[in-house]
């Protein structure tokens, strides 16, 4: 099973299992869908995607680990040593849960958080070094190719659904298309997260027969 982002969205539906059909807001629980969707400011938005997909991600490594609650807890506590959102990066990487694409955009996302947290100077997406960041992460490069490709179809009236209106927003501004981008990094990690919970029960499965 790869772990690398889809070449598109289109042929990530095609093989995927109907769980995987669902959109991104099916996915998400109704405290992630209320944050993911809020108007926050530049630096607040920052935080919380990043927030998002941080709790997901570790949500994985612990499904993986033994079922020791009170060691887990530890471990992961602010102050432990798998506290850090770059830890937890770097472990998803070695333990090959995610791959280096992923991996690559994840420590940016990281950077990018911390950015904003740290640096009152820094209050826009649209500031150096953030706007690069963004810039630089692969899955922007999948983002602006499906914005232009609706742009293209929308300008040329061959299409008004809904989809392509709304990738065609996602360039609007290196916000917009930081939203769009970490929607899909979500999306994925919510894939990744409900495929090894289906080998699990089907596993368990095979073992009562």
């Amino acid at each position: 099973m790869s772990n690398e982002f889809p070449e598109s969205t289109q042929n990530a539906n095609d093989k995927a299992p109907e769980r995987s059909r669902a959109s991104l807001d099916e996915k998400m629980s109704k405290d992630e869908k209320e944050a993911f969707y809020d108007f926050y400011s530049d630096r607040a938005l920052a935080i919380v995607l990043s927030a998002i997909l941080e709790d997901r991600l570790t949500s994985i490594i612990r499904f993986l680990m033994r079922r020791d609650t009170t060691i887990a807890n530890e471990l992961f506590k602010p102050t432990g040593p798998l506290g850090p959102f770059g830890t937890k990066i770097r472990l998803a990487y070695m333990l090959r849960i995610i791959e280096h694409t992923m991996y690559n955009d994840m420590i940016i996302v990281s950077k990018i958080r911390n950015k904003f947290a740290h640096d009152l100077s820094v209050n826009s997406f649209e500031n150096r070094p953030i706007k690069d960041w963004v810039n630089s992460m692969h899955i922007f490069s999948i983002v602006k190719k499906m914005a232009e490709d609706s742009d293209a179809l929308v300008k040329a009236g061959k299409s008004m659904e809904a989809a392509d209106l709304i990738k065609q927003h996602a360039m609007i501004s290196t916000k917009d298309s930081y939203r769009h981008s970490l929607r899909f990094m979500i999306h994925h990690i919510i894939d990744l997260q409900n495929d090894l919970e289906d080998a699990e029960k089907a596993l368990n499965n095979e073992h009562l027969r």
